[in-house]
């Protein structure tokens, strides 16, 4: 299993603001949010009234080289504290998820980004052909992506109140 896991924390911004955001997806928001980067995050097909089993289309730039698409089922909602998605293809649940994490603490919104991809147990032999695609640039471009876009996140909370 390759896992590759960002925390920060963001001062100024909340877990329920932060899980509103990323389980309502919306174009218009998502693009303001970082419009270099962000193209779409949308509900393809709504699960049920917590967004457990949505299916979403999710589309962004890391920095030049890199572009992160896909479709998800919501499989895991929890207020406001964790959403996680697990990619899919063809209609095929994939072994990739993404996880969000979101702890209010005294100085800001502590976040936990993971990523996961492969297999446990004898699947795992098939993770060096994971790491073809999700190299060390990759990650390095993840990281630096999650590092910028979650503070952005939380100006642009500031700045759209209407929200």
């Amino acid at each position: 299993m390759i896992r590759h896991t960002t925390n920060l924390i963001v001062p100024s911004a909340t877990a329920e603001q932060f899980y509103n955001f990323m389980i309502n997806p919306n174009n218009d928001r998502y693009c303001a949010w970082w419009p270099e980067e962000h193209l779409e995050f949308y509900i393809t097909k709504s699960g049920d009234a917590n967004h457990l089993g949505d299916e979403v289309y999710y589309d962004e730039y890391l920095g030049e080289k890199r572009r992160l698409k896909f479709l998800a089922d919501v499989v895991i909602t929890n207020r406001p504290s964790n959403i996680v998605w697990q990619m899919k293809k063809l209609g095929l649940r994939l072994p990739a998820f993404l996880s969000l994490e979101f702890t209010d603490s005294a100085k800001g919104l502590q976040i936990n980004h993971e990523l996961r991809i492969g297999f446990d147990g004898i699947g795992k032999i098939l993770d060096p052909l994971i790491r073809v695609y999700f190299t060390k640039s990759f990650a390095d471009a993840l990281e630096k992506h999650c590092l910028e876009e979650w503070p952005r996140l939380a100006r642009y909370h500031i700045n759209n109140t209407t929200e």
